[in-house]
């Protein structure tokens, strides 16, 4: 890969791509529908054409929507992150694994003492 023209021939194609992906992402942005205020967005307006609220209790809804959301969310990050944990030595197993095929098999043998040593300074987690 010393090449010249390999490298400016991959540059190409990267320059390439970057620009094709922002042109699409730039295109759907504009297509896109308005989005939604919060996940209860449907259920307030509901509740807003069956009753009849004042604007004070409007914004008591609003209130006490957004904070169930919040809790939500809550809810969830911690399941997450509980999850996470009941596969870490799983996970970490798997990055062992692919460390040493990146190592034994894809790096010439000159490189694999360098590889190791970046390697200590790199995460074998993912969370």
């Amino acid at each position: 890969m010393n090449n010249l023209r390999v490298w400016v021939v991959l540059l190409a194609l990267v320059s390439f791509g970057a620009g094709t992906a922002a042109g699409v992402w730039a295109t759907a942005s504009r297509l896109r529908p308005e989005p939604k205020v919060g996940p209860f967005e449907d259920y307030r307006r509901m509740l807003l054409a069956t009753f009849s609220l004042s604007p004070e209790r409007t914004q008591h809804l609003e209130t006490v929507l957004a904070a169930y959301a919040h809790d939500l969310e809550d809810i969830q990050s911690r399941r997450m992150a509980d999850t996470m944990n009941l596969y870490a030595s799983e996970l970490e197993e798997r990055g062992q694994y692919y460390r040493s095929l990146i190592q034994d098999h894809v790096l010439p043998e000159n490189q694999r003492q360098r590889f190791e040593e970046l390697a200590q300074g790199l995460p074998t987690n993912t969370h």
